[in-house]
């Protein structure tokens, strides 16, 4: 191979060097960019360890925080979907909202001790007094009843009107 590429001419033996280093710039590259996600992702892993580390290390604190939440909690009082559905069409009708109301029941996340139930409202063309009533009436329910996320926007053509898009959560406390 040596008396190969000493016996080719001088560009060529130029343009060889140049491709054989394009080459090894392109590697060198590769390699770097490959040690940068694998420094990267080290980073993150040691990050998220640290943070899980914390919430075990709180644990006992926590479930003794828990405990002492969910024993103020009377099951009874707690809504399932169909109960939770019914409140909220109840609450409108008081409100006098109940014919802008559309209302779309999410899939429950169950686990061993309670199930979360969620609904999606949407109140279209509601004025701000109605509104809230609702949102008072709906306040008054908590902790059994909870509004995760609330967006109110106006009605274009008549601006004392407005759009309302709720999302409302509630647990249903499993009994023994």
């Amino acid at each position: 191979m040596k008396a190969w590429f000493i016996s080719r001419l001088a560009r060529e033996k130029f343009l060889m060097l140049v491709f054989a280093l394009a080459a090894a710039v392109l590697w060198l590259s590769d390699l770097s960019e490959r040690a940068r996600i694998a420094v990267t992702d080290i980073a993150e892993t040691r990050t998220v360890l640290s943070t899980q580390a914390r919430w075990l290390a709180e644990q006992d604190r926590i479930e003794q925080a828990a405990a002492a939440a969910v024993a103020d909690l009377d099951s009874s009082r707690t809504f399932n979907s169909l109960r939770l559905s019914a409140e909220l069409s109840t609450l409108a009708r008081e409100a006098g909202i109940d014919e802008n109301l559309r209302s779309e029941a999410l899939p429950p996340q169950r686990t061993a001790q309670f199930s979360v139930h969620s609904v999606q409202l949407t109140l279209n063309r509601v004025a701000w007094e109605s509104l809230l009533s609702f949102y008072g009436a709906l306040s008054q329910r908590a902790p059994y009843i909870s509004i995760e996320r609330f967006t109110l926007e106006s009605v274009r053509n008549n601006p004392a009107e407005l759009n309302a898009r709720l999302s409302v959560t509630s647990v249903e406390i499993a009994t023994p």
